[in-house]
């Protein structure tokens, strides 16, 4: 059974301000930025336990890291019974777990 995904409204808020600094900088950068975070979202999808947990990560739930192509960015997501659950669109150079607060525990 294919999960059903979830996002942090933080991330969600992320993801957007993230594809339009992209497209401020080229005009369609931000739509490849998009089609990148789809893809990673796919391979989520296909595969939910297949991306590494995050490093230094010993916490429940298991918060996992799926790289986006070409973007120095990660899909940071934990899996529930039905679901995975987006918690950060999070740049490479971000501090680290600033997106901890938005874990439901």
């Amino acid at each position: 059974m294919r999960p059903d995904k979830r996002e942090h409204p933080e991330a969600r808020d992320e993801l957007r301000k993230a594809a339009y600094w992209y497209d401020d900088r080229e005009t369609g950068l931000g739509e490849s930025f998009y089609d990148a975070v789809d893809e990673a979202i796919a391979r989520i999808y296909d595969w939910p336990c297949s991306a590494p947990v995050f490093p230094g990560w010993t916490d429940t739930p298991t918060v996992r890291s799926m790289a986006v192509a070409v973007f120095p960015y990660r899909v940071l997501y934990y899996l529930t019974s039905t679901s995975f659950v987006v918690v950060a669109y999070a740049h490479n150079r971000r501090e680290p777990r600033y997106w901890q607060h938005r874990l439901d525990r």
